[in-house]
């Protein structure tokens, strides 16, 4: 017994010896919750004598089961193999593999486990089948069904679409069961419903599983809670764990109620609190008990460390969106001079659009970078769409980009009608647009008059609404809205401020700015965030950010409208949003920077912001610049700038992009500059503030 406690404070040991009896354990971020858990299967193991297969112990990853039966090995020397360690699906599958044939029909124990792609195969027939294809992407019902399932009172506010959902999500459930398959969503509801309606299955499982153990129980939704209840409700022996302060998944069925939830259905329940964090300095943990006291409803509890730093939490107010990006590069390079590496660095946000800017920096001043668990903004499908469509509408003979969006969205243009124009353009040496209007087809005639009518109306708009005047008449800003995909119109409006900055940064037309920014778009390479070791930095949101650590975190972006974010309307969505700060506050180990700006480039317009009521609630004030950045707040200002005054021929220049160059002349408000290979001269506005002079 004594190993099995070395090293564990009081509160663990306390969480450890409680075997009886209904328990939960709320674990602050950083206090080794996992440890806890597999000493206590240990403990349950060889000092009490119980059967480690009559042990039941859930959670949500692959990777965490995976952890927590590598230390019960290491801790005791047995094979944990086929014990009942595993995720919620991967329990409900080994239980069903054994009692499908309850549920009737077709299931047997040999059923069929569909992944997303199976799923949408599946949907993609119906829709199909129903007409519906025409109107509303099979990935749409995808979604929703998915909604139905982990959310039971889901309704949609449109009646057409509710009639089109249920039509399409009964006969998806009946191809299942004709077809012996679960998805993973009925993986957990066809449990449940087993063993709801087999009284004598539930006693069977309930007899069998005298312990049970819940990994991250804030994350469980109405259906994982119905079904531990069940299996604990004979023996009551049920050991819960979990942070509500960490409850961030509302969006997937989450639900937070479910920890006060668990005092009502086991009323006996001994609650123990471990606060004691093994991961943060004291002044990072003050930060975040600081926000966090204010959601109301939930169970007390003050993170504390012997970690005792002379280093604070640094917030950055910038003046703008640029001079916030330069403020962490230049922290960066700071922090690598005193011996730190590329992976001891994670920048959080709330919104992934907010990457962008860094990508660019970084790539420019050849920061190793990934972004985590996600894709750089200009490798997202709807910019390459977008993107696509640019290169066609100013080169006709781009046969990539053509069949990249003559069906995006759909067009009615079939494979068929395409191998004809195919063969047509290669006979007649054109092109594919080119060869159009040899080809009997009303839908290719159509998009051949739509990108001409584009192509002749380049020159008569700004920009900002040239776009809009595209992915209007493509109707591919419709399509995302009729299949309410939120963030990728997002990115969609976070192109215009690309396009803003590319009428800073170039000379010329419409025509001629585009062409700059599509051709250095292509020099960006898939290679240029791709690194073959883990010694880089990681950018990634907030969510994705949870359950990881890091020596040094920043926070950026802290503005109302972003986090919280503008969709947060309801006080439960405030103290989720919340609950997300305080997540990030708690990745960082030993150094946590925050920042806001005053003016930030959003959707093609700058956004004056104020920052983030999390920032009053930290107590944090504005921290004095140390030294003076690269972009000094007063020049980037400056609404108006006497050109004369700041460049002369001669001058050594950076761009963010470009990289270093000579200034070659000087002519108005704009200056001629050369660059290296590839880039060569570019005409820019001189008080861009992606420009600066290099003393």
């Amino acid at each position: 017994m004594a190993d099995l406690l070395s090293g564990l404070n009081e509160k663990q040991k306390e969480a450890v010896l409680t075997t009886e009896g209904p328990v939960m354990v709320m674990a602050g971020a950083g206090s080794g919750k996992t440890r806890v858990l597999t000493r206590r299967i240990a403990y349950l193991i060889n000092d009490l004598g119980v059967n480690p297969y009559s042990i039941l112990a859930v959670t949500f990853t692959n990777k965490a089961a995976r952890e927590m039966k590598e230390r019960i090995t290491d801790l005791l020397g047995i094979d944990t193999k086929f014990m009942w360690v595993s995720t919620f699906h991967s329990f409900c599958t080994r239980l069903l593999r054994v009692e499908a044939k309850y549920l009737g029909g077709m299931y047997t124990s040999n059923f069929q486990i569909l992944d997303d792609e199976d799923t949408l195969k599946i949907i993609k027939k119906i829709v199909k089948e129903l007409n519906l294809d025409d109107d509303i992407k099979p990935n749409y019902f995808k979604n929703l069904i998915s909604q139905m399932k982990n959310f039971p009172d889901f309704k949609l506010s449109d009646p057409f679409k509710e009639r089109l959902l249920e039509s399409v999500y009964n006969k998806y459930q009946e191809y299942l069961a004709l077809n012996n398959a679960f998805d993973f969503d009925d993986l957990l509801l066809k449990t449940v419903e087993v063993i709801k309606n087999n009284p004598e299955i539930l006693t069977k499982y309930q007899d069998k599983f005298n312990y049970i153990l819940v990994d991250e129980f804030q994350d469980t939704n109405k259906v994982q809670f119905e079904l531990i209840s069940l299996l604990a409700a004979r023996y009551q022996n049920i050991f819960v764990v979990g942070d509500e302060d960490q409850s961030i998944y509302s969006f997937r069925g989450a639900l937070v109620t479910n920890i006060r939830r668990f005092r009502e259905v086991f009323p006996l329940t001994k609650l123990i609190l471990l606060e004691e964090n093994y991961r943060s300095t004291k002044a990072i943990l003050d930060l975040a008990n600081k926000v966090i006291k204010h959601n109301s409803s939930r169970v007390e509890k003050n993170l504390f460390t012997d970690r005792v730093d002379s280093i604070k939490p640094y917030y950055f107010k910038a003046v703008n969106s640029y001079e916030e990006v330069i403020f962490v590069l230049e922290k960066i390079k700071e922090l690598l001079n005193k011996g730190y590496s590329y992976k001891d660095f994670a920048v959080l946000y709330r919104a992934n659009y907010i990457s962008r800017n860094f990508e660019d920096v970084f790539v420019k001043n050849k920061i190793p970078y990934v972004i985590y668990g996600g894709m750089s903004f200009f490798s997202r499908k709807e910019i390459k769409d977008v993107v696509a469509y640019l290169r066609l509408i100013l080169n006709n003979n781009d046969n990539l980009s053509f069949l990249r969006i003559v069906n995006e969205p759909k067009r009615k243009i079939g494979t068929t009608t395409l191998e004809k124009l195919d063969k047509l353009a290669s006979d007649n040496n054109l092109s594919l647009f080119e060869a159009i209007p040899l080809v009997n087809n009303s839908n290719l005639n159509k998009f051949y008059e739509l990108i001409n009518f584009l192509k002749d109306n380049i020159l008569n708009y700004e920009l900002n609404d040239y776009f809009d005047l595209l992915v209007d008449k493509t109707n591919y800003l419709e399509y995302l809205k009729s299949n309410e995909e939120e963030e990728r119109i997002e990115n969609l409006n976070e192109f215009k401020s690309v396009l803003n900055e590319a009428r800073d940064t170039y000379e010329g037309d419409n025509v001629n700015i585009l062409a700059s920014l599509l051709q250095d778009l292509s020099l960006r390479t898939d290679t240029d965030n791709k690194n073959d070791d883990d010694n880089v930095v990681k950018l990634m949101t907030f969510h994705q950010a949870k359950g990881l650590e890091f020596k040094v975190v920043f926070m950026v972006a802290l503005e109302e409208g972003i986090f919280p974010s503008v969709n947060a309307y309801s006080p439960s969505d405030l103290e989720e949003e919340r609950r997300i700060c305080y997540v990030g506050i708690t990745r960082a180990c030993e150094r946590l920077y925050l920042s806001a700006a005053n003016v930030r480039l959003m959707y093609g317009r700058e956004e004056h912001h104020t920052p983030s009521r999390f920032i009053n609630e930290m107590e944090l004030i504005h921290t004095p610049k140390v030294k003076p950045l690269v972009i000094k707040p007063k020049e980037i200002s400056k609404p108006k700038v006497e050109i004369g005054n700041i460049f002369q021929v001669g001058d050594k220049v950076n761009h963010k992009v470009f990289g270093d160059g000579l200034v070659v002349s000087v002519d108005g408000k704009f200056i001629k500059v050369a660059f290296p290979v590839p880039y060569g001269i570019k005409t820019i506005l001189a008080n861009h503030p992606a420009i600066i002079k290099i003393k």
